[in-house]
């Protein structure tokens, strides 16, 4: 048995039953898990089984797992529904001139904030992107599109869990010499179609070179990983001295989990095996080498949005499903209300950006 799955493993009953490990005990702190939700099921993507979430104990940590958890070699049967390892094609869709208007100021707020070229009407590109430090969450959603990272040319960038590679391409557009893998065969046939270097298999399979990366990036990775410190210390060795290790993933402190519970979108059974706290990502990042780091609260409109559909009884509004008004309509609200909390209170946060340098 893989020694990061210690304990009892389920008989399988069929091939389609997905084989679970007993997790009791808090992964970081060795806290004792609380039940916090029982019986939960994949409303999304239909994969099997019944899931139960424990939080820990120890309030400085708050780390939420499932528990039992399923057994490494079984995690691609929560995966064979799944939508996200797809590629998305823009081919034939209109663009309008609010859209046209907010790429052109993001460009401009890349080339003020992080030094990235802009590749026209540079001068109102830049004057734009000036906006952005007027708008909190529009600012914020413009850092995520470069996960926070200066451009820095042929710079090694590594995208773990990368999809299909529509990210990396962009980044490679604007000079970083990338590289990427996932765990989705098919995503990575996808990527590698697009001339990207892109692999298949965990990142502690890859072998990579120590000291090899000037940049390292997760997102929404680390909630999937069933032994997220051993994947961040990975990530640590990989990097050079004064690289950057980006993380996105859900916060189980935000106002959305305190409001939706268990129809909350961050919680996503079987597949999110650990949802982080503020403190419990900073115990893990610390733990895996990263002494110094800065997290910030990421307001996230699918999670909000999702999490109404999934209240009010709606499953079936994964891909290109037309949008629900009502519910667009409240969950510009709750954006505003959580735009408001966030400066007293940034752990109410439906999501958190950790960056951390390598020293």
């Amino acid at each position: 048995m893989d020694s990061a799955y210690p304990g009892f493993i389920t008989d399988m009953v069929s091939e389609e039953q997905i084989r679970t490990t007993d997790r009791p005990n808090c992964m970081l702190c060795g806290g004792q898990g609380q039940p916090v939700y029982s019986g939960q099921r994949d409303r999304l993507f239909g994969a099997p089984g019944s899931w139960d979430f424990k939080v820990c104990s120890n309030r400085e940590c708050r780390l939420i797992w499932l528990d039992p958890m399923p057994v490494k070699e079984d995690l691609g049967k929560t995966y064979a529904n799944y939508y996200t390892h797809a590629a998305h094609s823009s081919a034939g869709r209109r663009v309008g001139l609010l859209k046209k208007i907010r790429a052109l100021a993001e460009r401009g707020y890349w080339a003020n904030e992080y030094n990235y070229e802009t590749d026209s009407n540079p001068f109102l590109a830049r004057a734009l992107g000036g906006l952005l430090y007027l708008s909190p969450i529009h600012r914020r959603e413009a850092d995520a599109g470069v996960r926070c990272l200066s451009a820095l040319p042929q710079g090694r960038l590594l995208d773990v869990g990368c999809g299909s590679g529509e990210w990396l391409l962009e980044m490679r557009r604007r000079g970083w010499a990338v590289e990427g893998f996932d765990f989705d065969e098919s995503a990575a046939k996808l990527a590698r179609q697009n001339g990207l270097k892109v692999e298949c298999g965990s990142l502690e399979e890859q072998n990579y070179p120590a000291d090899y990366f000037d940049a390292v990036t997760l997102n929404h990775v680390i909630e999937h990983v069933p032994d997220p410190v051993h994947t961040l210390t990975e990530c640590a060795r990989i990097l050079r001295s004064g690289g950057k290790l980006v993380l996105f993933t859900p916060n189980n402190t935000s106002l959305g989990h305190r409001l939706f519970r268990e129809y909350w979108r961050g919680l996503e059974p079987p597949r999110h095996l650990h949802v982080f706290s503020m403190p419990s990502l900073r115990r893990a990042l610390a733990a895996a080498g990263f002494p110094e780091m800065t997290i910030l609260p990421f307001i996230v409109t699918s999670v909000i949005y999702e999490s109404l559909l999934l209240r009010w009884g709606w499953t079936d509004f994964a891909g290109e499903s037309p949008r629900n008004w009502p519910a667009w309509g409240l969950t510009r609200l709750f954006k505003f209300l959580e735009l408001c909390l966030l400066p007293w209170n940034p752990s109410l946060g439906d999501c958190v950006i950790a960056v951390a340098v390598k020293k």
